[in-house]
């Protein structure tokens, strides 16, 4: 968001149930949004959208997700910048 102005720099994070044995955590900023042709490419090792970037932040969230049965994904917001959203699971399964 470094080309952002500093007044529209901020960042929500929100947390709720959905429902079905499942939370949703959500973290959206107001920057100017995720490319449709690197959306696909975002959770891979070493894919990177920054000059100074590894490309690894992004595989290692999804790799900790995945690992507590959860699943995460990225969209764009309808009035700017980008949301990333995973769910988990609210409970241990039995005999897991």
């Amino acid at each position: 968001m470094s080309n952002i102005s500093p007044a529209r720099r901020k960042v929500e994070v929100t947390a709720r149930p959905n429902g079905n044995g499942t939370i949703c955590v959500s973290v959206r900023d107001h920057g100017t949004g995720i490319r449709e042709e690197m959306r696909s490419q975002l959770f891979q090792q070493f894919f990177t959208t920054k000059e100074d970037g590894l490309g690894m932040g992004l595989a290692i969230v999804r790799s900790i997700v995945e690992a507590h049965r959860g699943t995460i994904a990225v969209e764009n917001a309808q009035d700017g910048g980008a949301r990333f959203y995973f769910t988990l699971p609210i409970k241990k399964e039995a005999n897991s």
